[in-house]
């Protein structure tokens, strides 16, 4: 019985770590801010960023 308490001990360490590292994880892959529109593309020489409506 000298095990049960270790492993107990072992076990909630291994929850209380695996839910710092979900939340952690989870905080750092939100996206927070919207990101800017890109305007590389020239729209008389690409159809990047040059929306066309009707027949072409």
């Amino acid at each position: 019985m000298k095990f049960v308490v270790p492993g107990l001990v072992s076990g909630l360490a291994g929850a209380v770590i695996g839910v710092i590292a979900v939340l952690g994880i989870t905080a750092g892959a939100q996206q927070n801010s919207i990101p800017a529109p890109e305007e590389s593309g020239d729209p008389g020489s690409s159809l990047l960023g040059n929306v066309q409506y009707g027949s072409r």
